[in-house]
């Protein structure tokens, strides 16, 4: 077998519309399309064009979330969205600046509606003098 990538991300939600909302209009993703499954609704977001999908599959199951994140998203100017987050009111963890020894990050958690965390995540690699 060989895998030539990562093709998708599946999370479990437990209500599409409302997680559709966050994802859209919160972190500002882009929906691809919303599907009927045979076991019910799922929204497809794409990242960019090379990276896997984001796939929200809505259950009558009981979500049990993700208290750290299983998936990060890299942004540009992650404290000037933390800040924005913080003033809409939207539930954040700390934000970290950190090093990695070849990258300086920043990061923070930001929580879905059903408590899932994502990891939000801007760095810049340090140049060797």
């Amino acid at each position: 077998m060989v895998v030539n990538y990562l093709g998708a991300v599946f999370l479990r939600v437990s209500n599409l519309d409302q997680s559709i909302t966050f994802y859209s209009d919160v972190l500002g993703l882009k929906l691809r399309d919303v599907e009927q499954w045979e076991n019910g609704r799922e929204a497809n977001y794409m990242i960019s064009e090379h990276s896997p999908l984001l796939t929200l599959i809505e259950t009558t199951e009981t979500i049990t979330p993700h208290k750290n994140p299983t998936f990060n998203l890299n942004c540009d100017h992650v404290e000037d969205l933390y800040s924005k987050l913080k003033e809409k009111e939207i539930k954040v963890g700390e934000l970290n600046h950190w090093s990695s020894g070849t990258n300086v990050h920043i990061d923070f958690d930001v929580y879905d509606p059903d408590g899932h965390a994502i990891n939000l995540i801007e760095w810049h690699v340090i140049e060797n003098e």
